[in-house]
């Protein structure tokens, strides 16, 4: 045996269906009939009139398993022992080769087939497929029309169809009305709620017809079955020749309730944490997880879709069958703090901005959102417009922006904090060099190392501030009984105030006071735009001048001219720009001069050596160590007196 039999042989097709070889009926679990004729017609590779049934087991609980459960039924092939699987040759199985076992052609002979129809008897003679037989034997066609119950016809024509087996229907003769009592019966079922109507046809004999549609819709309109008729359903049984087989001759249209109302949110409630997948290889950044949902006052957060009215349905009799309305809601039941129903009642919408949540069935916005523990792998960074507490700490590498305050109870790491309100932190802030803390307002901590901090008023520190870099548009306050600031560069508009000022260590600390951090931050920033404007300019002017010494030698080409003009208006273009960076500081330092206000530098109990100041434009350097000292500045000098004591007041200055 081949390797190719072998595998047709232990196919699924072969074993479940083949699998004895008198084998005559295949056995099916279907929903209907009608579906299971059709399947075995597919099996067999048979019209379905070859097939007769027998049901097994019904489970359906409906008319022949149509509209119920699974019934078991077994379909037999009526001509089957004229068929075989070819085992010879391995020229029709290719698509065995390729897996496809639905595709395996079964030999079958020469097939003859009458019809008697209302406009007359029609032939069919169909070649053998595969190895079948080839059948042109004119004593087999007449056995088939007189089985038909059919003696006078077209010989000449029906010897030609016989000859040629196109496999098309040909009329070779009238049918003779006188043989109606012979003609194929038609009874119908309805289905207990009056939604489906099938018609079951029987088989002509002796000559009669049978039947057509106009029959079928006759035998319908005769019982009272006016709706849903199925004329497409019921002409494709027809050509196929289905009988004894339950046909879906009409179908009724089942009602269609109304929806209920709902309230349809249009923010998201239910914030799911998925990460960004970043670079190259598709790394996972666990900072940006966007779990809080911002809202602004006034924007909608839900809205109110009404109840719909529902659909009546139609049985197969034309009878109505009623429909249920959907059910109203009141979308004022969901309404929690800080929202507010439209003028039209159809949208919630905030009365604030802030985070919107969703409690049980309650929309509220929170003016504040919480952390209950760390900021960190679970919340990644925070970005919201209110308020921020949290309840931990933040780690290092992640960031919060708030438009209002941000409260933190434990810790502040290597992370960048900005908010327009208030920063405060109970513990500390210990940051790098490429960390900021930006507030509009305060920033508080117990202590502050190795940070930048830039504060729109007060800097207020409890115990320390340690080698950072502390700008405020106000004051900078340090309140505790030991509390310093070694190390760094502390600058304030009005006063710097601390218990010890300077280091031990001897490390560098410059303070100064006088003049907006603001603008001085400004004034900086220029500055190193001017020294990398002049570095490029530098650098242009020497490109330059090789290209034109190379064109004293020999003429450039086309691309070197090019890129001499191009660096022409560069230089052109960074000169300019250079002069409207100086003219710009100028500018600026001038009205820094302007504006500078009377401020102090305090230390109530010891100012060390080593600490550099600068007053408005004074600058003063400590040689010694000076005892419960105030510093200020009078006609361009820095003078000192006793120690004026703590701030009394904590009024914001007025700024532009």
């Amino acid at each position: 045996m081949n390797e190719l039999k072998r595998k047709i042989l232990q196919s699924n097709f072969y074993k479940n269906i083949y699998n004895s070889q008198n084998s005559h009926s295949v056995e099916l679990y279907v929903n209907s009939l009608e579906q299971g004729m059709q399947e075995a017609s597919a099996i067999f590779q048979c019209p379905v009139y070859e097939l007769t049934y027998k049901v097994i087991r019904d489970r359906s609980g409906g008319f022949l398993g149509i509209g119920g459960g699974k019934i078991f039924v077994r379909y037999t092939h009526i001509e089957y022992e004229k068929s075989k699987i070819n085992m010879g040759t391995d020229k029709d199985y290719t698509s065995i080769e390729n897996g496809e076992e639905d595709n395996i052609l079964v030999d079958k002979d020469t097939k003859i087939i009458v019809r008697v129809k209302r406009d007359g008897v029609f032939l069919k003679v169909s070649p053998p497929v595969a190895d079948g037989k080839r059948i042109e034997d004119i004593a087999a066609l007449e056995s088939k029309l007189i089985e038909s119950g059919i003696k006078e016809y077209d010989s000449n024509l029906a010897k030609k169809i016989l000859s040629e087996q196109k496999g098309e229907y040909k009329k070779i003769a009238e049918w003779d009305s006188s043989k109606a009592a012979y003609n194929a019966r038609l009874n119908y079922s309805v289905t207990e709620d009056k939604m489906q109507a099938f018609v079951t046809m029987s088989k002509p004999t002796n000559g009669g017809r049978e039947m057509d549609l106009i029959d079928i819709k006759e035998l319908l309109e005769n019982s009272g079955i006016v709706y849903g008729i199925q004329e497409e359903s019921i002409n494709k049984s027809l050509e196929e020749g289905n009988f004894n087989i339950p046909i879906l001759a009409a179908e009724g249209n089942p009602p269609i309730n109304g929806k209920d109302a709902k309230i349809e949110f249009l923010v998201n409630v239910n914030k799911k944490i998925i990460p960004k997948f970043i670079g190259e290889e598709e790394s996972i950044d666990y900072k940006d997880l966007s779990i809080v949902e911002n809202v602004e006052e006034g924007q909608r957060l839900a809205e109110k879709i009404e109840a719909s009215e529902g659909e009546e349905g139609t049985t197969v009799f034309g009878d109505k069958i009623e429909t249920k309305g959907g059910k109203d809601i009141d979308p004022k039941e969901i309404l929690g703090d800080n929202v507010k129903m439209s003028d039209d009642g159809k949208f919630v919408i905030a009365s604030i901005n802030g985070q919107v949540v969703l409690k049980g069935k309650l929309l509220s916005v929170e003016p504040i959102f919480e952390v209950a523990g760390d900021v960190g792998p679970e919340t990644g960074n925070i970005n919201f417009i209110g308020s921020v507490l949290v309840k931990g700490s933040v780690n290092d590498n992640y960031s919060i922006k708030a438009e209002g305050n941000i409260d933190i109870q434990g810790t502040v790491g290597k992370c960048d904090l900005e908010a327009k309100g208030d920063i405060m932190v109970k513990l500390g802030i210990q940051g790098n060099e490429n960390s900021f803390v930006r507030a509009g307002g305060d920033v508080i901590a117990k202590f502050i190392q190795f940070s930048n901090i830039e504060a729109g008023n007060n800097v207020v520190v409890t115990e320390a501030i340690l080698n950072s870099n502390i700008d405020a548009d106000n004051r900078i306050i340090l309140i505790g009984k030991r509390a310093s600031a070694s190390g760094g560069r502390l600058r304030a508009l009005n006063e710097v105030n601390g218990k010890v000022l300077g280091s031990q260590a001897g490390a560098k600390t410059l303070i100064e006071t006088g003049v907006s951090p603001a603008k001085r931050r400004a004034i900086e920033e220029m500055e190193r735009e001017k020294e990398e404007l002049d570095m490029a300019i530098e650098e242009i002017e020497r490109g330059i001048k090789s290209l034109e010494q190379a064109a004293k030698i020999k003429k450039l080409d086309d691309e070197k001219k090019e890129q001499l003009q191009s660096l022409k208006e560069q230089l052109e273009q960074s000169n300019s720009r250079r002069e409207e960076v100086v003219l710009n500081r100028e500018s600026m330092i001038q009205q820094m001069e302007i504006e500078k206000v009377e401020s102090t530098i305090s230390a109530g109990k010891e100012m060390l050596s080593g600490v550099e100041l600068v007053i408005g434009s004074a600058e003063f350097s400590i040689r010694q160590n000076y005892k419960a000292v105030t510093f200020y500045e009078e006609n361009g000098i820095i003078l000192s007196e006793k120690y004026r004591g703590e701030p009394k007041t904590d009024k914001k200055p007025d700024r532009k």
